[in-house]
C-alpha cells in the first residue's frame, strides 16, 4: 500500500495533486478503486481512489488509521555537511530510522561550500527525499529539513540531551558515555546529535559544543564514516526505547 502526505487543504477537498498525482497516473497507472493511505501529518486515513488524472487524483476516505510510528523521543541530527550525495542518503535513511529533524550543517572541516541560490535548491531536494522516505516507512510526520546553518549559529538551548560524536573518544577507549545517555532517555526528551563531516570535528568546535552542554561520545570501539554514524545512533535509540522492553 502506498502512503501520501498531502496538505490539509487537499485533505479537505479529497484530492492528491502535484508530483504524487503524476506518479499515480503515469508510473503506477492507477485506474480507480485502489486503496492508499493519506496523511496531513496529524492524522492518517485509508482512502479509496475515485478518479485519476495527471494533475489531480480524487479519493474518498474509508477510515481513520491510528497508531504511532514515531520514536518516543525527538531526535535532531546536526550533520556536518559531507561530500557528494552522502547528505541525501543520510536524510533518506535517517528518516526511515525515526529522526524528527535532519539539519545539514556547515562545519570547519566541511569541504562543500554552497552559494545562497544553491542552498534553496538543495533544501527543496532534501525535503522531497524526506517526504518520500517518510511515506515509504509509514511515518506519521515528515522530518524537518529547515535550513543549512553554520554550527555556531544554532541555538541548542531547547535540548535535554546533547551528544557529539567524537572519534577520539573511541581511540582513547571511552565506551560508556553514549550508552549511559541513551539508557537514561525519557519519553518526549529532545535529543541533539552533532556528527562531524569527513575529517571529523575541529578542536575549537568540540570546545564550543562542550560549553553548550554536549557530551563527547564514542559509538563503539570502531571508527565510523560520517554517513554511518547517524544510522548507528538512531538504531541504538530505537532498540533502547522501542525494542528492549519486549521480552
Amino acid at each position: 500500500m502506498q502512503k501520501y502526505f498531502i496538505t490539509k487543504e487537499n485533505l479537505e477537498n479529497r484530492v492528491i495533486t502535484g508530483d504524487d498525482a503524476y506518479q499515480m497516473s503515469t508510473v503506477l497507472r492507477f485506474k480507480g478503486d485502489e486503496i492508499v493511505m493519506v496523511s496531513d501529518s496529524e492524522k492518517s486515513y485509508l482512502a479509496k481512489i475515485l478518479n485519476v488524472s495527471k494533475d489531480e487524483v480524487s479519493f474518498e476516505i474509508v477510515e481513520e488509521k491510528t497508531g504511532n510510528m514515531e520514536l518516543p523521543v525527538f531526535v535532531s541530527i546536526f550533520q556536518g555537511y559531507p561530500k557528494g550525495d552522502k547528505m541525501e542518503e543520510i536524510i533518506k535513511h535517517g528518516t526511515e530510522l525515526g529522526a524528527k529533524q535532519i539539519i545539514p550543517t556547515f562545519m570547519k572541516r566541511s569541504i562543500v561550500k554552497l552559494e545562497e541560490k544553491k542552498i534553496t535548491s538543495k533544501l527543496e531536494r532534501f525535503r522531497k527525499i524526506a517526504k518520500e522516505a517518510a511515506e515509504q516507512s509509514f511515518r506519521n510526520v515528515i522530518p524537518e529539513v529547515p535550513s543549512i546553518p553554520y554550527l555556531k549559529t544554532i541555538d541548542f538551548s531547547s535540548f535535554d540531551v546533547k551528544i557529539v560524536c567524537y572519534e577520539e573518544s573511541a581511540k582513547n577507549g571511552e565506551l560508556k558515555a553514549f550508552k549511559s545517555l541513551i539508557s537514561n532517555l525519557k519519553e518526549n526528551a529532545r535529543v541533539a546529535v552533532v556528527v562531524g563531516p569527513e575529517g571529523g570535528i575541529d578542536d575549537s568546535e568540540l570546545s564550543y559544543l562542550k560549553d553548550k552542554g554536549f557530551i563527547p561520545c564514542a559509538l563503539g570501539p570502531r571508527i565510523l564514516r560520517t554517513e554511518t554514524a547517524v544510522f548507528y545512533i538512531l538504531s541504538a535509540i530505537s532498540y533502547e526505547m522501542e525494542l528492549k522492553k519486549w521480552k
